[in-house]
């Protein structure tokens, strides 16, 4: 295990919540960059019409921000605003052979460096893009209690599946973060592309 104290994903505690109709319950800010061109699937715009959904048809009180990310510049200062969520959603690509960060795939990338610039804040974030789980990448979010990123070559819809399971444990039904996350693993059979840890 890694003997810094950065983000052991979910072996802390997470606060307890308000009993609300039966259910636990905290209110969620979530802000979702979705890195990816024009043209490709997107996980981002899934997790938001998921979101969307909960907050009108189940008692889930999640307010999310969506943004389309067009370029390096835009993505880093959607990240620079200062503003403290709950959850940052990046979905994105990760980086080809011999280099580190996220981006989308084809004419930028955002580097550990860049990332370490900005002003972010959050207690989780969530990084879906292939291999992005590497510990320059974690450090870098360093206003974040948390971090979450598949390590290898993780597909599509596997990808896109977790996100939502994972929310729907985590945000509607109210149980804890490493809990919802050891369920959407199993569920969606990723195991070993979502691991506790980076190395």
């Amino acid at each position: 295990m890694p003997k810094d104290n950065k983000k052991y994903i979910f072996t802390e505690p997470i606060r307890s919540k308000p009993i609300i109709g039966g259910a636990r319950m905290t209110k969620f800010k979530i802000l979702i960059l979705d890195c990816t061109p024009k043209g490709e699937p997107s996980e981002g715009r899934l997790v938001k019409e998921f979101l969307q959904m909960c907050k009108l048809h189940k008692p889930a009180k999640a307010s999310s921000l969506y943004y389309k990310v067009k370029s390096k510049r835009e993505f880093l200062n959607k990240l620079s605003r200062g503003k403290r969520y709950d959850i940052i959603h990046i979905s994105a690509h990760g980086a080809q052979r011999g280099k580190v960060g996220i981006g989308n795939g084809r004419t930028w990338l955002a580097t550990p460096e860049d990332i370490k610039e900005t002003d972010h804040k959050a207690t989780l974030v969530s990084v879906s893009a292939c291999v992005a789980n590497k510990k320059p990448i974690a450090d870098a979010f360093k206003g974040a209690k948390y971090f979450l990123a598949p390590k290898t070559e993780v597909d599509w819809v596997d990808a896109a599946l977790f996100s939502i399971l994972f929310y729907k444990r985590y945000i509607v039904d109210g149980i804890s973060m490493r809990n919802a996350f050891e369920y959407a693993r199993k569920r969606t059979q990723t195991c070993d592309d979502y691991p506790n840890y980076w190395k």
